[in-house]
Parts: C-alpha cells; structure tokens; sequence
C-alpha cells in the first residue's frame, strides 16, 4: 500500500541576488529556480494596488480603439480554451479582467457555467452589469469553495502578480475536478528580448510583477502539485510580437515604454515620433522570430495546459497484497 506524499511548498530559503533594477533586486531559489522580487515578501493589499487597474465604468485599459482589437484576442483565448478542453461545462478565470473570455465562452461555446474572480471595482462591476457574469470579487484564497466544482481553471498573466504562487496552484488543485484542465499563462524570464534589454523588457513591470518563471520552474511548480503537463509552447499572438517590439524600441531609444504608456491613456511624449518608426520596421523581424521560437523554451511567454492526476485508491485485495 503506497502512502501520499503531501506536496511541500518551496520556502526559497536558499536564494541568490541575480539582478539589481534601482532600489528592487531580483533573487533566484537555488532550490526550485523560481525569480522573485525583493518586494515579493511583503505584505501588499491587492485592492489597493489593482483598484485603478482598469479605468471608469467601461472598465478599459487602452484608448484609439485598442479596446475592440482585445476583445477579438479574448475571443481567440476562448476558442483556445475550448480546443484544449472541448468537452468542458464548467471554467473559473482567475484574473478574469472584464470578463470577455467568460462571456464568449457561455455565448458561442455552451459553458454551462463561467466563473471569473476579479479585484478591480470597475472590472467587477462591468463584468457583472454589463456581461451578467458570475464575478468573485476577493482573493482566490479568501473564498470559501467547495472542492471538484470545476471542469478549467485558466490564469492568464496572473501569476506572475503573486507573492506565493504555491498557494493558489494548491488551491486550484482542490477545486478541479479529477483530470481537470489548469492553463497558465505566464511572461517567459527566458525570453529572447530579456536577455539583452535587461530593465527595457516589457514584462518585468516591477510594479505589479512580484515573481517570474522559466519553463522549468513553472513545470517544477504544476508537478508539486500534482499536475501533468499536456501542452507547451512559448508564443502569443497577443503578447509576444508587441513584447518583443517595445522592449527592443526602449533598448534601442535607452528610454522608457512610452508608446505602450501613451497607449493605455498616458501623456505623449515626442519620443513617440521616433519610436513609431522603430515599430514599422522591427516589427515583420519579431513576428517571424517568435513565431520561430513557437515550441522552443526562448519566447515571450510560457503557455501550459495541464491536467490533474487521477487519484488511484487501492483496492482491499491489492492492499493485502
């Protein structure tokens, strides 16, 4: 008769200082590879710090009509969910903005059920007025679930905001059904781009991102507890092109994000007018290189699917054995 083996959190006790951006240092676990944050071990309200994430009662984030071009990628997020997991009734987005992939997924491809948690008041509210969305408004952990309630979970680009991912990916665990699908969507620290733009990648965000994952460490993460990794590759067609292309603009330019800022409603800055060019150009060169990079481990991001191990329990005569 074989005993479980509790899944035991890495406390990154044995850790090295690998990057210094300002007053924020980056550390690597010697242990499980995992890149945190100096900041990472504090204690941060995430209300506070998300509250204004997503502007007045639209709930937007970027202005020119970018809105609608984001709602056609939340479109394609769930047709992706739903080639991964066709036979699906029941999802839960952890993360799940304003709601568009909850609502395209109930609408077009018959989820019975389409949960989304979210902090942000203003995504909160339009999720649930305007999409008639079912919205948690409170951390994963603080919500009382009951276990096997669901089909998918789904994090995009959430993980990377937690101090102490083992937690949620634990309690995602306890709430997927037996073989259940969890898709994770993550910045890669092993991107192309990062490795020479350094503080001009995009996806470090030292405001908001408190830990980052190679396609090692996230795997490390999945297999502690109890997962299986179905599906891997390193491309978005939301994400990477335009990641790649900023952070090279502001290597080149030795300047901040600042179409990306003026994008999402920021001032403009005449640094724009050089940098338009710089995305003209560059941008056929980062479209085939990342779409080269598809199955490799160097992209822009790390998309996983993964599946949650049946439990096997013995029967009374192989236990005798």
């Amino acid at each position: 008769m074989h005993t479980p083996v509790k899944n035991i959190p890495c406390d990154h006790l044995m850790y090295k200082e690998i990057y210094r951006f300002g007053a924020t240092a980056l550390h690597r676990c010697e242990a499980c590879g995992l890149v945190f944050t100096g900041n990472s071990q504090a204690v941060v309200a995430p209300g506070a710090v998300y509250d204004k994430y997503y502007r007045n009662e639209t709930a937007a984030r970027f202005d020119f009509g970018i809105e609608y071009v984001i709602r056609l990628f939340r479109f394609f997020r769930a047709f992706k969910v739903f080639t991964i997991c066709p036979c699906a009734g029941s999802i839960m987005d952890v993360g799940s903005g304003r709601g568009f992939m909850l609502y395209y997924l109930k609408k077009y491809y018959s989820y019975k059920r389409a949960a989304g948690i979210q902090i942000s008041r203003n995504a909160v509210e339009f999720s649930r007025n305007e999409l008639g969305l079912e919205i948690f408004d409170k951390d994963l952990l603080e919500i009382p679930f009951k276990n096997a309630q669901f089909d998918v979970i789904t994090m995009w680009h959430v993980l990377e905001h937690l101090a102490v991912p083992d937690e949620y990916i634990e309690k995602i665990s306890g709430l997927l059904k037996e073989r259940g699908k969890l898709i994770i969507e993550v910045p890669n620290f092993n991107s192309w781009t990062r490795m020479f733009t350094h503080m001009h990648w995009l996806s470090l965000d030292l405001k908001y991102h408190l830990t980052f994952f190679t396609p090692e460490s996230l795997t490390a993460l999945l297999k502690r507890h109890g997962f299986t990794v179905e599906a891997f590759h390193t491309f978005s067609l939301e994400y990477s092109v335009f990641t790649s292309l900023q952070s090279i603009v502001s290597w080149l330019t030795k300047s901040d994000h600042d179409f990306f800022t003026w994008l999402q409603g920021g001032k403009f800055s005449f640094r724009i007018i050089l940098h338009v060019p710089l995305f003209i150009i560059l941008s056929p060169v980062c479209l085939l290189i990342n779409i080269l990079l598809y199955f490799s481990k160097s992209g822009e991001v790390i998309l996983i699917a993964a599946e949650k191990k049946q439990i096997t329990v013995p029967s009374p005569l192989q236990c005798c054995r």
